[in-house]
């Protein structure tokens, strides 16, 4: 479970260009804490896991944006 959440966590930073610390201040968390997780050094809260999987829908969609 940690690996896949440590993707999502990656697929975040890279969709939105975004550091760690503006990652963890989305999540109400720590650059630490954002590292470990990355890293899968950490267990993940559920209300992390949670701002986790809700930030990702927001920034990642699964369907590309239909050419307009």
């Amino acid at each position: 479970m940690d690996k896949e959440i440590s993707t999502l966590l990656r697929e975040i930073k890279e969709a939105t260009g975004w550091t760690e610390m503006r990652i963890a201040r989305a999540l109400g968390s720590t650059q630490p804490t954002v590292s470990r997780i990355l890293n899968g050094q950490a267990d993940c809260k559920i209300a992390t896991f949670h701002a986790i999987c809700a930030l990702h829908a927001l920034k990642c969609p699964l369907a590309p944006k239909a050419d307009r």
